[in-house]
């Protein structure tokens, strides 16, 4: 018999994304660092605007759903079962992990999760950038001030929402949510 009477997920599968959504806000910088801030048509400001925003979002939702129903299912199984132990003995440690900047609703990963899943508003932070801009040649050549002003995204990204009449806002740490999904998942 093939089932197991519940959803199966592929580990590598759930890391493969989390890799690609940590490389997509990394890249984030590099992209922002060496398009021109003021030119609307710079070729790989474009390719990010088209793409940067969709991706990010699919990933982070599909790693989160795919992680809250492994919760669900983990909480179903029998505390002796070994699979479960060896969750639960994870979980126990990631728990502990600052997942947003100001928590002031101490999450842990479930609750991270169902953030991530329920929020209603998705905003990207950003902060200046400190490094000389590709463009900023006399910069870059030590012979004048930083003129080029440009920003890529701080690693932050705003979530919120209701819990009942209650309004909850999350400034989630995307590197230390995908800390934890490899700290969870990676035997």
């Amino acid at each position: 018999m093939l089932t197991q009477g519940r959803y199966v997920f592929d580990n590598n599968h759930i890391l493969e994304k989390s890799y690609d959504l940590l490389c997509a806000v990394f890249a984030n910088k590099e992209i922002a660092r060496r398009s021109d801030p003021t030119d609307d048509e710079a070729p790989l400001g474009l390719l990010e605007k088209k793409f940067f925003e969709t991706k990010v979002t699919r990933l982070l939702i599909e790693i989160a759903a795919s992680l809250r129903v492994m919760s669900d299912q983990m909480f179903k199984l029998p505390d002796n079962n070994p699979e479960k132990i060896t969750y639960d003995s994870r979980i126990a440690t990631i728990d502990n992990y600052d997942f947003g900047l100001f928590d002031d609703l101490n999450l842990n990963f479930r609750e991270t999760c169902n953030k991530i899943i329920h929020s209603e508003i998705f905003e990207f932070h950003f902060r200046e950038g400190m490094e000389g801009h590709e463009t900023d040649v006399a910069y870059l050549a030590g012979v004048q001030d930083k003129e080029v002003d440009w920003k890529h995204l701080n690693g932050y990204v705003r979530l919120s929402g209701k819990k009942f009449k209650d309004t909850w806002i999350v400034l989630l740490d995307i590197e230390v949510f995908i800390s934890a999904v490899v700290k969870l998942l990676i035997n």
